[in-house]
């Protein structure tokens, strides 16, 4: 996929003051291959079989667009952090969208129907589920309750020690 964020915006930020854009395969031309295979895996994102293994976005089960990208990244990074240091890994709760769409989309990846399906924030049948379940909100502070509700505010930020 074509980048579009500036490199030097990028290189401003500490840490990826010398980070560069590679695409070996399409020669910066752009280069998408998606949806090839879906790693079977436990809604704490472990590769099932793999001892040492997580995976996220389209890997993890046909998750489209940057946010769900983020999102299950995010988490399987986490996690691999604590399978790491020996720690139990985090189960996001279905109580909150993200935590219902991993359940959800590892459901449903068991059917021949659901392995056809994309899986988005953004659309598609996962978003008319989110609404039918009350997950479905813009309100800042409805969602801050409920990842307060759930214990899992900063949860990102604790130190994993």
């Amino acid at each position: 996929m074509t980048t579009y964020y500036p490199l030097e915006k990028l290189r401003k930020v500490p840490g990826l003051e010398y980070a560069k854009y590679v695409d070996p395969y399409a020669g910066s031309k752009g280069n998408s291959i998606r949806y090839l295979s879906v790693a079977p895996r436990t809604n704490d994102m472990k590769v099932i079989g793999v001892d040492n293994l997580l995976c996220a976005g389209e890997k993890a089960g046909l998750f489209v667009g940057h946010t769900e990208a983020i999102c299950t990244g995010s988490l399987a990074g986490h996690n691999a952090v604590r399978l790491m240091m020996g720690m139990p890994l985090l189960i996001l709760p279905s109580s909150i969208a993200i935590g219902d769409l991993i359940s959800f989309a590892n459901e449903k990846v068991e059917t021949r129907e659901g392995r056809k399906d994309r899986y988005t924030f953004a659309g598609a049948s996962y978003f008319k589920r989110m609404q039918e379940l009350g997950l479905y909100s813009t309100d800042k502070d409805e969602i801050n309750d409920r990842i307060k509700k759930v214990n899992l505010d900063n949860i990102f930020e604790q130190k994993l020690v």
